[in-house]
This record gives structure tokens, sequence and C-alpha cells, in this order.
């Protein structure tokens, strides 16, 4: 744990009394105070020499949050609390408290400090929000990471605006109810989102809110055009979205307040797609583990590992999005999909793509950090290579079929001709970086001999000098006849002569003693500080010049943005192409076919669910599923819990966002029809924060599938109705089946407990029954895991409660129980008298009541037998 005393680093204007430096007349604290009145809202970093400073309410909360030591100055009611933490390890401390939802400001001297000229100037130089962070280390690789804006409009609208300004990704859209919003946000799992001065939107998620006003639309629309250097936005295919412009200026805006600068890489504004993609909300996100598993389960247990073969984070990115957004066009689908086969068939190809993708860094967010001036030599080195490694990658592409990598061989043997701009700006870096830069530009040692001639005379000025440094040892070692004589060098006390203290008497009178060691004497002369003199000022003078041709290849690069993202996107895209094929060859895994809309087709033959298969050692058993709009429509699945009702459905619904994304599917073979949205409830929990109970939010999950379904979605339902008692849960099972069978005719699988559905599919031709088989065998259940058609015989689940380990006495009381309900009736609790487990223990057995407290009074009521029901 690194802490400070703030005292031993201050700059001279700062050099008075401790106890005077942090009382409130003290100028540096009234500095800090008028910087910290502007930012109310974020930990101040207040530098202070080698460290950044925090004091009063900031120092209380940074000092818990980053575990550091509070102290402070002055005596007690004037005593003001403060931490610190050194400069150089400044960026781990900011991203801890951003990562938990925190503002950090960083206040930086802005003027050199000298003696009598009073206080330094200070100014924030940057303010770090979980939205806006850019140049950090602890950025998700994998996980873009979204700033939203959301600004309320007319007729019950909104407009929604995200930006990742790591990556320079930058869209806009308007919402035509709150639950698209919401959707939406839901998908993008956003880090912060802007709002107006209101509470607007409860959404649930750990995110920071930020409020601010909102300019009105003209307004909005002249700031973004100056921003993105055009005369109207028409070009970006915003027409319709002008409503919004003052939402996505408001981001816009934010992001240059933050940084403190605008952004050049946000240098266009798109429309969000919203009828391009399959509709998926939170609860399927969730149901499915697309992305992000549930339970405390490991990653592993995700379609996004499975499917994850990216070589690059940009390209990781770019799949995640593809999962949660798939694609509702057909053609657009085969598109990707001839993608894949390509890669899939061409084994060599996929290789070679995969080891030139490992040499490519993430092009997307070292273009962020270059053109937001915060690199540094390590980051262009690591442009320069991965430029470097894409010159085969035409020549690896061409004899590919598809137009999607047709597209990407003819832009990369457009873009890599020997005669363009791009190779031009490549052959200047490969001139100019050095392999071996370091990653601090003051270090020096960037530029290459031979790129520039200043430079070179410049360091040929003094190469005589190192000569001479180099040669002296071994001449002062012959000259004084010290054997154990060195030369050495280190930034506090320069170039020295070092003598054992065992032959000092040794040493030449024209040494002059600088130093004393424990065993050691270290020395100087007239001669070698003048010519450490001379190499320090031409050292200070080469790194001033490198610093300017540095300067002048990010400049470079900044010119060739447009074409350097086109670089990333179309990698990007590769990764995901060769990711989805990598997958498919190893797994098996075939090329789904899509038929009209309108026939509801979902031919699902032996499809196996992608990640169970690939995290258990045992084989798969495969299912499968046929359904159209006529027949098998409605498909309601019975069988006793274990059998793997749900774990069909998934697997069919996972099957479906596969196909939909242009990935190849765990199947012998799969046809579809689009599906345009996709729902799920399986299972539920209480919401104790909005006060819901379990069969509150299953009833509230089932009320937003009937109101948002259309015919093209699949719905997937499980045990609809049991958070409830059997008839209130029953009936509604039963008038929401009846419903999606009627109004909204869509595919629906719906797995049920109450055997009484069953009759529903004497009543419609769209429904069937089919159930999980299971076998009984020497009194046990053999769980088969596969669906036949027709109802489950029975629920089983007094077998399952013995196979889970209750006590015999329970299990024997249970059958003695559904003996007598299936031949009475629930007229059955109300005869007997209370059981003893004691005398089943005994073996006296005894048809009695379930509930001891039951009351005398209740004891005549009397209810209908199951099948007196009267639902069908």
């Amino acid at each position: 744990m690194e802490i400070s005393t703030p005292m031993k680093h201050l700059q001279n204007e700062e050099l008075h009394s401790q106890s005077s430096v942090v009382t409130a007349d003290t100028p540096m604290l009234k500095q800090y105070l008028e910087i910290k009145h502007d930012h109310q809202d974020a930990i101040l970093f207040f530098r202070l020499g080698d460290f950044y400073e925090m004091f009063l309410d900031d120092a209380k909360t940074a000092s818990k949050l980053l575990d550091l030591t509070l102290t402070g100055r002055g005596k007690d009611e004037n005593r003001i609390p403060m931490c610190g933490v050194p400069y150089h390890a400044a960026e781990g401390y900011i991203s801890k408290l951003v990562q938990k939802g925190l503002k950090v400001a960083i206040c930086e001297q802005t003027e050199e400090a000298s003696a009598g000229k009073g206080l330094t100037k200070r100014e924030v130089v940057k303010i770090v929000t979980p939205g806006s962070i850019i140049g950090f280390k602890t950025l998700q690789a994998d996980q873009n990471n979204y700033l939203v804006s959301v600004q309320p409009l007319e007729n019950a609208s909104w407009a929604l605006a995200y930006a990742d300004i790591s990556t320079g990704e930058f869209k806009l859209g308007i919402f035509n109810s709150t639950e698209s919003l919401k959707q939406q946000i839901t998908q993008l799992e956003p880090k912060e989102i802007i709002k107006p001065f209101q509470e607007i939107l409860p959404i649930s998620g750990s995110f920071l809110e930020t409020e601010t006003h909102f300019l009105d639309t003209f307004s909005a629309n002249e700031n973004l055009c100056h921003h993105l250097k055009v005369q109207h936005l028409k070009g970006f295919g915003l027409t319709d979205l002008e409503p919004g412009f003052s939402c996505a200026w408001a981001l816009l805006a934010y992001v240059q307040q933050t940084q403190k600068q605008a952004l050049p890489h946000l240098n266009t504004l798109k429309p969000i797609e919203k009828g391009r993609f399959l509709s998926m909300d939170s609860t399927t996100l969730g149901n499915l583990e697309l992305i992000h598993a549930r339970d405390g389960q490991p990653q592993e247990a995700t379609l996004f590992w499975v499917l994850n073969h990216t070589l690059t984070a940009m390209g990781a990115r770019k799949l995640k999005q593809n999962i949660r957004q798939p694609l509702l066009d057909p053609l657009a689908i085969n598109q990707r999909l001839d993608a894949v086969q390509d890669l899939v068939q061409a084994t060599n190809t996929r290789s070679e793509c995969r080891a030139l993708l490992g040499r490519v860094y993430d092009l997307e967010r070292l273009l962020g950090r270059i053109v937001s001036n915060h690199h540094n030599p390590k980051d262009v080195l690591a442009l320069k290579e991965s430029l470097e490694s894409l010159t085969d990658l035409p020549v690896l592409l061409e004899p590919l079929s598809s137009d999607l990598l047709q597209n990407s061989a003819h832009f990369f043997k457009d873009t890599l001709q020997p005669d363009s701009p791009i190779r031009g700006l490549i052959d200047t870096l490969q001139k100019a970086i050095k392999d071996d830069a370091p990653s601090v530009l003051r270090d020096g040692g960037i530029i290459k001999d031979h790129f520039s001639e200043e430079l070179d005379a410049l360091m040929l000025s003094f190469k005589s000098i190192r000569d001479w440094i180099a040669q002296l040892e071994p001449q002062e070692k012959e000259a004084t006849g010290i054997k154990s004589l060195k030369v050495g060098f280190n930034k506090v006390f320069g170039y020295f002569i070092e003598v054992p203290q065992s032959q000092s008497s040794s040493v030449p009178v024209h040494y002059i003693r600088k130093q004393t060691l424990a065993n050691a004497e270290r020395y100087i002369t007239s001669e070698l500080k003048e010519k450490e003199t001379i190499l320090l000022h031409g050292e200070e003078k080469q790194i001033e010049l490198e610093t300017q041709i540095y300067l002048e290849l990010v400049a470079l690069i900044k010119s060739h943005l447009p074409t350097l993202q086109l670089i990333a996107f179309h990698l990007a895209e590769l990764d995901v192409f060769q990711s989805l094929a990598t997958a498919a060859f190893k797994r098996g895994y075939v090329r789904p076919k899509f038929s009209e809309a309108s026939e509801l087709t979902l031919n699902l033959i032996q499809g196996r669910h992608p990640v169970i298969e690939t995290l258990t050692h045992s084989p798969f058993i495969p299912n499968t599923v046929q359904m159209d709009k006529n027949e098998n429509r409605f498909l309601l699945i019975t069988g006793p819990n274990m059998a793997g009702k749900s774990t069909l459905m998934r697997l069919i619904a996972v099957a479906v966002v596969m196909a939909q994304m242009g990935s190849f599917v765990a199947a012998e073979s799969f046809t579809l029809s689009p599906v345009d949205k996709l729902f799920t409830r399986i299972g539920a929990l209480d919401n104790l924060y909005f006060g819901q109970s379990t069969f509150m939010v299953e009833m509230l999950e089932t009320a937003n599938i009937t109101h948002n379904a259309t015919p093209n979605s699949l719905i997937v339902l499980d045990e609809v109705g049991r958070g409830t008692s059997t008839y209130d849960g029953m009936s509604i099972a039963c008038a929401v089946s009846e419903y999606l069978v009627e109004e909204l005719q869509a595919r629906t699988l719906f797995a049920t407990h109450y055997h009484e559905l069953t009759h529903l599919q004497d009543r419609y031709e769209a429904v069937k029954n089919v159930n999980m088989e299971v076998v009984e065998a020497n009194d046990t259940l053999v769980f088969t895991y596969t669906m036949k058609y027709g109802p489950a015989d029975r629920s089983y689940g007094v077998h399952v409660a013995q196979m889970a380990g209750l006590p015999a006495s329970i299990v024997t009381r249970a059958n003695t129980l559904l003996n007598g309900l299936e031949s009475e009736g629930f007229s059955f609790f109300s005869s007997g008298e209370k059981f003893s487990h004691a005398q089943e223990k005994a073996g006296i057995q005894e048809t009695s009541m379930l509930d001891p407290r039951i009351k005398p009074e209740d004891d005549t009521k009397s209810y209908p037998e199951s099948n007196q029901l009267g639902l069908f």
C-alpha cells in the first residue's frame, strides 16, 4: 500500500511551515477549494510535486475505497483530512474509483514552478468517468465501454445516443416506447447514462447517472455539423432523427467536457438500425446465457465462450454484438453464412488468417488513444506492427468466393498496394520507429538512425564523447594501477569513477571526491564533468528533437484515420467469421437454411445444446423438433423435472440465435423461418427491490410476451402459473395457451406440469403434445432426455423427490397421499387423522390429513377433482 506525506512533495511556492500549508487561509488550499467547487461530483486528484493529493471529504472517501491511510494536518477542528498516491501509480487508483462508479477530476500544474513566482497555476486537464475511459488499461478487451445519452421527446417517444469513445462508435436512434428503449439499453450494458435534470426512466443496472441540460434542436444540429465537419447530417442517414440531435450533442459535449478536447475519431454519427435485428429483452438474454452466465456459473457456460475463437479484442467485441443482435434479413444472414462456409471449407486459409490476426493489436482502441493524445511510442509501434502483418491478406482472401470476404479482399488490395497512402504510412513508420521503442516519451531512443538528418547530426556531435567515456575505465585502470576501478552513471550524481576503500590511497590527486559509500569512494575529474555537461545537454536536445519527430508521426497517423478505421472494421469482421468457422469445424456444426417468413418453419433435426455439449464429458443426446404454421405450431411439453424440458427449449432458442447471427448450428440440419422477436420465460426470482414476488415477476414477463409478440416470434414458456394456487395457476396457464394459439399464432414451446392442458390438442390443430421420455426400471426412473410425441402419463414428482434423497418416510407418505388424490381428488385431504412419521417407521400406514393445521370447520369443504375444472 502506497501512502503519501504531502509536505515532502510541495513545489517552491508551497514550502511553508507544515501547519500553515493545510489551513483554510493557505493559498494552496484556497486554490484547491476553488477548483473543487467546479467539480463537486468528482474526486479531485490535486497534483503536488510527485503525488496526487486528496483533501477533506474526497480524502475520506478515497482512503476507504482505495485502502489508503488517512492522514491530516492541523489540530482539533482545524485538522484537514488528506491522503495521496504517487503520480506514476495513479492510473491504477483512478481505475478502481471509476470501476466503483465514481468520477475523478485530474488537476495538473499547467506551468513550471519557480522560486519567488507565487502560486503555481493548476487546472483540471481531464475528468475520468465510467463511460469516458479511453487511455486506461483497465478497459475490458472483449467488451465495449458504452456511454449513453437519453432524452424524452413528444408523444411518449425517446431519443437515445450512445458512443464507445475508446473505439469511435457513435450512434443515434428514436424509440417509440419505453420498453423498446429499455431493451436497447439492456443490450448495450452501458457504464454511464446522461439524462436531463429530472428523474426519468428507472432502469436496473450498475451504471453512473449523470445529469445535464439539453440544447434546442437547431443549436444541437449546428454543433454536430461543426464537429463532424459537414454542412448537414443527411449524409449520415439521419433524416428522420432530427428530434434526437439534442440527445446526440449532449453526449458529444459531455465527452468534450470530460476529455478537455475534441475527439476526431468520433467522426461519424450513424443511425441505430432497430428494424434490422432479432429483438430479445433482458430476460431472454439472461435466460439463454448468451453473454453472461447466471447463478455464479463460470463464463464457460455461455454461448459467447463456445463461439469465441477470435484472435483480436475488436473481433471479440464484434462477436458479442452479433450474438446480442442477430439479423432478420435472410439475405444478410446468408452473406455471413457464405463467409463462414468459405472459411470452414478452406482449412489452410483459415489457419493462415488466424496466424495473421494473432499478430494484430486492438486497432480500434490504439487509434482511439493515438488521436485523443493518450498514447505513447509503444502504441505507434503496435500500430506499425499490426499494419505490417497485413501485407499478405489480399492474397489470402482473393480465392474465397463469398461476397463479404471478396469485399474485404478488394479493400485490402486497394489499400495496401505499393503506391497507396497507407503503404506510405507503413514505410514511414518502419523507417522511423525503433523496434525497442520505450513506453515513455521522455526516455528517448525512439527514432531510428538515418531517418532524420538533423537528429543524426546531433547524435554524431556527441558520439566522440560517448566513445571517450566508454574508453575511460580501461585508460584509468592502466594509469592508476587500480584494477577494481569502475566508471558508472546514475540519474542523481551523473558520471563517476568508483574506487574501493582499500585502494583509496592510490587515487590520483586530480580526482575530486563526489560521494562516500560503505565500501567505496566515488570521484569525478574536471574533464569528465565537462564531457558529462556537454553530453547531458545534447541528450536533452535529442529528446526534444525525437519528441518533435514522434509528434509529426502521430499527426501523419491522424491524417489517415478514416482508412485506418475501415481497416479495423474489416479485420474485426474477418476475425468473427474465422471464429465461427473454427467453432463449426471443431464441433461439427452445420449451415442453417431459411424459408419464407410466412411459413413459420422451425425444423431442427438432431439438435444439440452447444454449451452443454462443450462443458460435459458425456455425449449430448440430440433431439428433433419440427414446427410450422399449421401443425406443431404450439408444442405442449410435459414430463418430470430433470427430464430435459428446459434444456430442450433453450437449445431451440439458442439455435435460432446462432442461425440468425450468421453462425452454423449444433445439429444435423436446421431450417428456419426468420424469427423477429424471441421471448423466454424460464424460471423466476423474487424482485425484492421492487417489492415483486416470484409470481408477480412471472406474470409481468408473461404480460410482456402477450403484448409484444407477433406471429413471427418464437415464444418459450416454462411452467406458467406455478407460482400460485393449483386452480389459479392452471386457469392462467390454460388462458395464456389459448391466447397464444388463437390470437398471436406464434411458434410456441410451452412446458407444464398441468397435465390437464394436454386436452388442448383435442381443440386446436396447431397444438401438439410432446413429452420428455422416462423409463421406470426397478422402481427408479431412467431419464432418456429424448422428446417423443404424446403427453407424459405422469409427473413422477415423488420419484424425483426420492432421487433427491428425501427421507424414506416422506417419500412413502407422499405416495400414499398421491394415491388418495388420484382416486378421490382434493376431498381426500379433509379425511383421516394426523399422520405420524413414527408410526410410518414402525410400519403403520394411515391415510390422514395433509396438514393438521386445517380447522375443523374446514373439514366439510370439498374440492372438485382435477378433471372437473371445466377448462376444456
